[in-house]
């Protein structure tokens, strides 16, 4: 009787073993489920629609002046037209060049830095509330 207890032993342990292994790099190769949102076809106009505004404030406040109007207004109209084109069409090449004149659009506009106090408590003074 022990013999066969060992010989089960024997064949069972590699078994187990391997069913154990193969289970485990079968759950290491699966690709993970898709989480998230997929992106609206929308996104697309509203950062157009955001990236004019700032455009906009940026005329508005003087930060951009008449010589350089002539630039901003045609990078807003390829913007505008480009983003259209790509809420009509829905294809990754109409998308790519929306994105494109999108990212020239905002290169083009003047980046503000906030100005740095002096004393770094000024900021944390400035931060708490009354």
């Amino acid at each position: 009787m022990t013999e066969t207890k060992a010989f089960r032993r024997a064949v069972w342990r590699p078994a187990v073993t391997l069913f154990v292994m193969g289970s485990f790099l079968a759950g290491c190769a699966a690709r993970p489920a898709m989480t998230g949102l997929p992106p609206s076809p929308n996104s697309r106009l509203y950062a157009y629609l955001i990236a004019h505004g700032m455009a906009r404030g940026a005329v508005m406040t003087g930060q951009i002046g008449p010589e350089g109007l002539s630039q901003l207004v045609a990078l807003d109209r390829a913007a505008q037209q480009a983003t259209v084109n790509a809420l009509k069409l829905q294809s990754s090449s109409a998308n790519r060049q929306a994105d494109q004149a999108l990212s020239s659009l905002l290169a083009d506009l003047p980046q503000k830095t906030p100005p740095n106090p002096a004393n770094p408590s000024e900021q944390t003074q400035k931060n708490r509330l009354p």
